[in-house]
């Protein structure tokens, strides 16, 4: 049966202020205590309906902002469902942040799904690795395995920059398998190491159609807000040590940029793609670090931004404007051409050959060719024109002292 939270707590700001000074007021049992994650209200108000029927399926509907601290999510099941609710004012975003503190030297699992559909979703994993299977849908996403205070949780929870830090090194964040994805902003995803890959179930998707997709490697970090500039970075790396690598096998798609920073290195032998006009996909990573974008991966995107520039072995594709149009057809012509002192001219000869061509080259020929016709006359110009005078033959000389340009004889 459904078991309905009893509880309810709002929090104000002075409350909030009190609890950073150490005070543990504001916690409220959630779900009657039957959830077996443990779930307290920290501060906001939200009630709790749980059913542990069927894997077990969660509902939590907040009317403000709220963090709630959990011993585990739950969600190990891949029938499992944790689901926010906003029943707050229809002028403000819902916005969630899960601390979990589930510890242990075996990495958590996310197998069930987890969604906020049009909030803010936030989730903090600092104590242990975290294995996405399921899959976590919301607004905008966040899911890192860094610590946050209680001051950085107050300006997360603000609309602020927060600093997100210390992560331990054995606390890695794994999709395998898994589709993490934001409707309406940004995923967000960081950890010690990030590994974005398969499993036997299938791929992984990280997408973000109407944001942006960023990930973080390493230690620590600052996140900035969300409301910056479309195409800018949120990321700044804080000082920590240089173990973090990003490895991503998967897709990764955002419409505004797809944002990747890691203290250690990045390698990528899947696809980033940044879909809407102007997008970006921007690497980077600390000095002597190393970035590898693999043979046969994709990066598609207006801006690719790699810093520093990849050594020796490592590859990236070109801009989507920058790419070159497929082999075509050229025409290589000879003018006409007469020896001297001879009556008759040599006859005009063109040479169909493959040749690589750019973009713009091809389409300046075909506005040409669509201007001029096919007609004979049009055949005639383009064989015997000497008005650009660009050739060594249509200078008036060559390396075998004729003399080209002109279809008289010679007297």
């Amino acid at each position: 049966m459904w078991s309905g939270g009893r509880s309810l707590k709002s929090v104000a700001y002075a409350g909030i202020f009190t609890a950073l000074q150490g005070s543990v007021t504001g916690q409220t049992p959630l779900c009657d205590q039957q959830h077996p994650g443990n779930p307290e209200l920290i501060m906001g108000a939200a009630s709790c309906f749980y059913n542990e029927i069927n894997g077990s399926r969660t509902l939590i509907q907040l009317t403000s902002g709220s963090i709630i601290r959990w011993e585990n999510l739950g969600l190990q099941d891949p029938s499992s469902s944790l689901v926010f609710e906003w029943l707050g004012g229809p002028d403000a975003t819902g916005v969630v942040l899960n601390q979990v503190e589930q510890a242990g030297r075996q990495e958590a699992v996310l197998a069930g799904s987890l969604s906020f559909p049009d909030g803010h979703l936030v989730i903090t994993h600092p104590n242990t690795g975290l294995n996405i299977l399921g899959a976590v849908e919301a607004g905008s996403v966040t899911v890192v395995t860094q610590n946050l205070n209680a001051q950085a949780s107050v300006q997360l929870m603000s609309g602020e920059a927060a600093n997100f830090m210390n992560a331990d090194p054995g606390s890695r964040l794994n999709i395998f398998g898994g589709k993490v994805s934001a409707t309406s902003g940004d995923v967000v995803l960081g950890g010690a190491a990030v590994l974005i890959g398969g499993s036997d179930n299938g791929g992984s998707e990280i997408l973000a159609p109407a944001g942006a997709v960023r990930i973080f490697g390493g230690q620590s970090f600052r996140l900035l807000p969300e409301s910056g500039t479309a195409g800018s970075a949120r990321i700044e790396r804080l000082p920590g040590s240089v173990n973090g690598n990003i490895l991503n096998t998967q897709v990764i798609r955002a419409g505004q940029m797809v944002e990747i920073t890691s203290e250690a290195g990045i390698s990528n032998s899947g696809v980033l793609q940044a879909d809407q006009l102007g997008g970006i996909v921007m690497m980077r990573v600390d000095e002597g670090g190393t970035l590898i974008n693999e043979g046969g991966a994709l990066i598609s995107a207006d801006i690719i931004m790699p810093f520093p520039t990849p050594g020796p072995g490592a590859v990236l594709n070109p801009d989507r404007g920058d790419a070159p149009s497929p082999l075509s057809t050229g025409l290589s012509r000879i003018p006409v051409v007469s020896s001297p002192g001879q009556s008759k001219s040599s006859r005009r000869v063109i040479v169909r050959e493959s040749a690589p061509v750019t973009g713009s080259a091809s389409s300046q020929r075909q506005r040409a060719n669509r201007t001029e016709g096919d007609s004979k006359e049009r055949k005639n110009v383009l064989a015997g024109n000497t008005a650009r005078r660009t050739g060594y033959l249509a200078r008036g000389r060559s390396f075998f002292g004729t003399r080209g340009g002109s279809t008289a004889k010679k007297r």
